[in-house]
């Protein structure tokens, strides 16, 4: 098993309270996925996302279970995924924050990820290069929707 910690700040222009919305939408944040391939809202905090995985020579389909946590208070939010595919297995929980900042929103995340099978034997570097791209596509494409909603609002 390979554990992996990853954090940043992904600046939104846009309110938190608009933001934190977006992400607690399973509809809105699953089309987020890097990859993805098929969505599946069970819930209003509950979805299940088929994406492509690729690390190495090891590739293919993986499926995730992600389950949306409001948390406690205005300014933050959670998620947790379980993930199979491949013989390879992944957990993965994520804090978020979302603080006002002059143009908008700071989106602060950290991420907790662990990793079994055949992915976690590709090697250190490459696997935790991987999931990091993949970690920060998801943040940025969230950055994206928001930004481009907002433009489309005139706002």
């Amino acid at each position: 098993m390979v554990n992996l910690n990853f954090q940043g700040v992904e600046p939104i222009r846009t309110d938190p309270a608009t933001a934190r919305a977006f992400v607690l939408d399973p509809q809105q944040v699953g089309r987020c996925l890097p990859d993805l391939q098929e969505l599946q809202v069970a819930d209003s905090r509950h979805f299940v996302a088929y994406v492509k995985v690729g690390v190495g020579p090891v590739r293919g389909r993986f499926r995730l279970d992600v389950a949306l946590d409001p948390g406690e208070g205005s300014d933050g939010a959670g998620l947790s995924l379980t993930g199979s595919g491949m013989g390879s297995g992944l957990s993965l929980t994520s804090r978020l924050r979302f603080e006002p900042s002059g143009e908008g929103t700071n989106l602060v995340w950290e991420a907790r990820a662990a990793v079994s099978g055949p992915l976690a034997t590709v090697g250190g570097r490459l696997l935790e290069g991987q999931a990091r791209k993949v970690i920060e596509q998801l943040f940025r494409s969230i950055r994206q929707e928001l930004e481009v909603a907002r433009d489309r609002a005139g706002g």
